[in-house]
């Protein structure tokens, strides 16, 4: 199973956009994702940027060893950085130890409590470690960012990566969108990688204003409160190279991210319907959302 955390160490280090961190987790990230650094607090001391390079270079390679041992080196030479720090965290997420991870991130947002970057991955962390409340007190906590017109590089974004998990020889990428995204109204998506780190397909739960009318009439209570119908769909290319959506499941009400993560792992596990039973569509690129 190949790491599939690798490329959170520029999410952490860069200003990325949502679009931006739906790659391909065996895709060197630093060789076609590279940003500029995100500031550090002003008083921070600046990593020396081949030094840290190194360290990508490692993770790229798999060494995880040799990362942690570099990163670790950074942060002995800056023990008030906050960027080493998030770095060393970082690698420790990379590694599938969200636990240790944890003290590292939160130093960093001691430091510098001004990066909304932290409460992203202190997220990821949390629910890679199972810790379902603190995960959600930190999607509360961005979408406030999101929000409060204090921090523009969140309030450009579509959303936010909750977590990576393995299904079988897959890996499910979560995202969940701010606000209902695109014409079909996406409220999270889930990007399928196969061993190989290549998309196989993404799944999204939305919510087609087309599918209101039917639901107001079956549930007049539950409708006028603003509850609505819910679609679990699955897109992927066919063997044209057309994009195509299958659905798998409708959900009445407000779906829950746990409960609809469950369902979401029993359809990849399922695995896509046979081509005969999709539908061409246009809607959903299966590129990543920007």
């Amino acid at each position: 199973m190949p790491s599939f955390r690798r490329f959170l160490l520029l999410l952490s280090l860069s200003g990325l956009s949502f679009g931006q961190t739906a790659t391909p987790p065996t895709q060197p990230a630093p060789s076609t994702q590279t940003g500029q650094p995100a500031p550090a607090a002003p008083s921070a001391p600046q990593l020396d940027p081949q030094a840290r390079e190194q360290v990508v270079t490692s993770l790229r390679e798999k060494k995880f060893d040799v990362a942690l041992s570099q990163s670790k080196a950074l942060l002995a030479a800056n023990p008030t950085s906050a960027q080493a720090n998030k770095l060393v965290g970082v690698v420790l997420l990379d590694m599938q130890k969200p636990s240790d991870a944890l003290p590292y991130f939160q130093k960093a947002l001691e430091l510098d409590p001004n990066d909304p970057s932290v409460h992203s991955l202190l997220l990821q962390a949390y629910a890679a470690s199972g810790d379902t409340k603190r995960r959600d007190e930190q999607r509360a906590i961005l979408r406030g960012y999101h929000s409060d017109g204090k921090h523009p590089d969140i309030s450009r974004s579509a959303g936010y990566m909750i977590e990576s998990f393995p299904v079988g020889d897959k890996i499910v990428q979560a995202f969940e969108f701010y606000t209902p995204y695109g014409t079909f109204h996406l409220y999270y998506r889930f990007n399928v990688f196969n061993g190989d780190g290549h998309l196989e397909r993404f799944l999204t739960l939305e919510s087609d204003d087309a599918d209101q009318a039917a639901y107001a009439k079956e549930h007049p209570k539950e409708a006028a409160a603003g509850e609505r119908r819910f679609s679990l769909d699955s897109y992927r290319q066919n063997s044209g190279g057309q994009p195509t959506r299958d659905p798998i499941s409708t959900i009445d009400g407000q779906p829950i991210y746990d409960d609809l993560r469950v369902r979401v792992i029993k359809a990849v596990q399922e695995g896509p319907k046979p081509a005969a039973g999709t539908t061409v569509v246009t809607p959903a690129p299966l590129s990543a959302p920007k």
